[in-house]
This record gives structure tokens, C-alpha cells and sequence, in this order.
């Protein structure tokens, strides 16, 4: 189980202290895993006893050993990432498009210390499987969410849009069965009305996704799949889309490569009602 599995599965019985070191973490994992439970307490304002107390909490015997756990999991992974990094930081640019390209492109040279391909393979399969599929964003989120719609309806699938508006929401959920499956978004904080959505997803039996930023290991209700990666290259930068458009983009390549033959065969067809709607 990764760290941040080990996060998620802890979040509800995290006391705010320890979820402020978590935030910490989860922001920089490089840099907590190379300093001492002190650092990591005196840059939080907490005392340093609560680092090792969540180091426990998390499975670990004492803070050396997590710090050993993020050492293995994330330094070791860094080393393309770090090329990069320096590349990029050799070629800097004073204006305003070349500042953000950076970021973005360290953002998404790391994603792969923080989504695997097996997750995103996973989720592919789920989605391609569901009976149907209910996608939730709100606010920004809602231009990925309008995507995942056009693209699934591509292959065939069922998808609904759900409605960011909470009597149309419930009215959406009132359907929602074994098979089905919701996907939702969340970055800085969970979109409103998700935990009622989590827990009806829950009730009904249905397969629940989050794809969102770092914050998504402190998410609860906890989703069955979470994808969660950090949209910038700078936690204190502007913060775009482009970090879950590319998780976004994965998954429907890789739920194409699930049911190739079929995909292109609806894919076809698709063609064909355009011509004959145009």
C-alpha cells in the first residue's frame, strides 16, 4: 500500500494537527522525506511529538521508518523528474507563459510518482464495464466533466452529467444502481454535496472515482478509486486544469485499449450518424 493510500485509509481519524503535517506531505514529499520529524513539526507550528505520532497512525514503528517509506517512494522516482526540473530551470523565461509552462511541465514530469498505470488501467476497465456512468463537476471541474461525458458517449456508454444544483442531483441519484459507476472531481476542497454523493453511491452499490489534487488523500467519505496528483510544479502557483486533463485523457486512451475492436467499431458508427445528422 502506497503512502498516500495509507493516508487516505487514516483521514477521518486524523486530529488537525496531524492533518496539517499530511497537507505538508503531501505538498512536498522530497522535502519531508530527506528532513527530521522536528523540521517537519517546526514548519507547521506543531510540536514535534505529532510527527511521530501520525508516523504510527500511518503503520510505521517510529517517524525514521516513514521517512524511509517516502524516501524509497518518492526520492528514488525523482531522478528523471529532477533532469527536468534543471532543464527547464536553465531555459527560464520572464514572461508570464514561459513561468506557467514551467510549472505545469514539473507538474506533470512528477505525475508518475503519484498515479500508476495499473490504477489508471483499472479505472478504464470500471468505466467500460458500468452498466452507467454519472459525472460530477463543480465549478472548474465542470469543463473535464463535459469532456469525460463527450468522450465515454463516444464508445457507446451510458453517461450522464450530473447536476451541480442539489434537487437536481438527488433527482439523478434517485436511479443510481449496482453496476453504475460516479465520477467526480476535487482540488482545493470536496465539491459541494460530495460526501452526500459518496454515500449514496455507497448505498446503491455503485463503483465511485476521484480524480483531484494533492488534497485528495484527505477526502471522506473515502472513494473506491482515487487518482490524486499535484496540478502544479509550485504548490504556491496559479493552479490550472492541465495535471487531471492529462489523468482524463489516459483513462479514455486506456479504456479504448480495453475493448479495442468495439471502441473503433462504435467509433465508426459515430462517423456515420454524424454524416447522416450533417
Amino acid at each position: 500500500m502506497s503512502i498516500i493510500e495509507k493516508i487516505s485509509d487514516q483521514a477521518t481519524t486524523l486530529t488537525p494537527s496531524e492533518r496539517r503535517l499530511v497537507e505538508t506531505v503531501i505538498e512536498s514529499p522530497a522535502a519531508a522525506a530527506l528532513g527530521t520529524a522536528g523540521e517537519l513539526a517546526k514548519s507547521v507550528g506543531v510540536h514535534e511529538a505529532t510527527a511521530s505520532r501520525l508516523a504510527r497512525k500511518l503503520g510505521y514503528d517510529s517517524y525514521a521508518a516513514f521517512r524511509d517509506a517516502l524516501r524509497d517512494e518518492f526520492i528514488a522516482t525523482r531522478e528523471t523528474a529532477t533532469r527536468f526540473e534543471k532543464t527547464i530551470a536553465e531555459n527560464t523565461s520572464g514572461t508570464i507563459l514561459g513561468r506557467l509552462a514551467r510549472d505545469e511541465a514539473l507538474a506533470l514530469g512528477r505525475i508518475e510518482e503519484f498515479i500508476s498505470a495499473d490504477q489508471i488501467a483499472e479505472i478504464a476497465k470500471e468505466l467500460m464495464g458500468a452498466r452507467r456512468i454519472f459525472i460530477y463537476g463543480y465549478g472548474n471541474a465542470e469543463v473535464l466533466a463535459l469532456m469525460m461525458v463527450k468522450r465515454f458517449r463516444r464508445f457507446g456508454k451510458d453517461v450522464q452529467q450530473l447536476d451541480t444544483a442539489p434537487r437536481g442531483l438527488a433527482e439523478q441519484m434517485l436511479g443510481l444502481g449496482e453496476s453504475d459507476v460516479v465520477l467526480s472531481f476535487a482540488f482545493r476542497r470536496p465539491p459541494r454535496g460530495y460526501a452526500a454523493l459518496i454515500e449514496t453511491a455507497k448505498e446503491a452499490g455503485a463503483a465511485t472515482i476521484m480524480i483531484s489534487g494533492n488534497s485528495g488523500a484527505l477526502l471522506t467519505p473515502r472513494p473506491d478509486y482515487l487518482l490524486a496528483a499535484p496540478r502544479s510544479g509550485d504548490p504556491d502557483a496559479f493552479q490550472t486544469l492541465t495535471v487531471p486533463m492529462t489523468v482524463c485523457n489516459a483513462i479514455v486512451i486506456a479504456a479504448g485499449l480495453t475493448a479495442k475492436e468495439e471502441s473503433l467499431k462504435k467509433l465508426d458508427r459515430l462517423g456515420q450518424l454524424i454524416e447522416r445528422f450533417e
